[in-house]
């Protein structure tokens, strides 16, 4: 008895730590990159089509901060892949692979931007577990 109650005591210490961890990443980008909470409920809706520059860095911060992204603005596949439902792993590999970017790079703020817009394109469902505000 006593070990389940402890089990269940370090799992929801846990769920509270990851919880806070993700809004403190949400919350520091926002910050940093001065985003408004419109931009972030149209991209939060799916509206990928919004040529605004905070907009583009706070998607870059959240995905740098996440793991999902390396120092280079390339995307982790392996990490990335760890944030997805395992049902969607293996059309995302594939995904991630047809949304490199390529050729001339604009800054780094726009890649991370067509990346994301391009996978989401091609992967609209994964608005339903991801949740950018």
């Amino acid at each position: 008895m006593k070990a389940n109650t402890r089990s269940l005591v370090l799992c929801t210490i846990l769920l509270t730590f990851l919880v806070w961890t993700e809004a403190d990443i949400k919350r520091e980008c926002r910050e940093q990159s001065m985003v408004s909470w419109a931009s972030l409920k149209k991209l939060n809706a799916g509206n990928f089509n919004l040529e605004d520059p905070r907009l583009k860095c706070y998607l870059r911060c959240f995905m740098m901060k996440n793991g999902i992204l390396d120092e280079n603005d390339r995307v982790d596949l392996g990490k990335a892949l760890r944030h997805l439902p395992r049902r969607m792993r293996e059309s995302s590999r594939e995904i991630f692979h047809r949304c490199e970017p390529t050729g001339l790079q604009e800054d780094s703020c726009d890649k991370v931007f067509r990346i994301a817009q391009c996978y989401v394109k091609l992967q609209p469902q994964i608005l339903k577990y991801v949740s950018f505000v």
